[in-house]
């Protein structure tokens, strides 16, 4: 079974390619980490493979519709920015919005929001107004977010940032956890002790181009 699939994706932005000619997948199980300089890609291949920015090639979530893309896989982008002083348990049960019915306004997701705090030791914060944490709390509850959304595949761009150490290696063994649990990750790391001790495999980009796959 393939979460993701990618076939020659390439990407040219104001011109000049960006990605260029990406093939990879993603399976369950599998904590896939995106290496690389800042301005190697990373952050474009996953907005392309979501259908986020126009693309040539093939990603297999960019061809679903979008309701079902959303069911299918959660991204956490790299932007932290929040608008809208509303509570840390709002915020997160926004990430429930694709599974809701027209006229179901839970559709269980009260429990899938509460397991999502409980993982990023937010429970404590639920009540509080999200623009009054700090950078790093407004992260996990924007992670948060992320995992409520409950699909097969979550793609993080730079996760980590902003974090102290201690929630740092929480949150990767977090990811670590939902790949045993038959779920597939990709991320961005910019630390690659972290990527070689939490991830099952790492994809190396350079100037757009898949080097090292393994």
């Amino acid at each position: 079974m393939t979460l993701l699939a990618l076939d020659c994706l390439s990407v040219d932005l104001d011109g000049r390619p960006v990605v260029a000619d990406v093939t990879l997948a993603v399976a369950p199980g599998e904590v896939v980490g995106l290496i690389g300089p800042n301005g190697a890609g990373k952050t474009t291949l996953m907005r392309a493979a979501l259908g986020l920015v126009p693309a040539r090639g093939r990603s297999s979530l960019a061809a679903l519709p979008p309701p079902a893309r959303a069911r299918a896989a959660a991204f956490m982008p790299q932007g932290r920015e929040i608008a809208w002083p509303v509570t840390v348990e709002t915020l997160v049960a926004l990430g429930r919005v694709p599974w809701l019915p027209a006229l179901d306004a839970d559709a269980g997701g009260a429990a899938a929001v509460a397991r999502a705090l409980d993982r990023l030791d937010l429970t404590t914060h639920a009540r509080r107004i999200v623009t009054h944490l700090s950078g790093g709390e407004q992260a996990r509850a924007l992670l948060a977010r992320t995992l409520a959304q409950e699909t097969p595949l979550v793609l993080a761009d730079e996760p980590t940032a902003g974090f102290d150490p201690a929630h740092q290696i929480a949150t990767l063994r977090l990811f670590r956890d939902l790949a045993a649990e038959g779920r597939g990750v990709m991320l961005s790391l910019h630390d690659l002790g972290f990527a070689a001790r939490y991830c099952t495999r790492l994809v190396l980009l350079r100037a757009g181009r898949l080097e090292a796959d393994g």
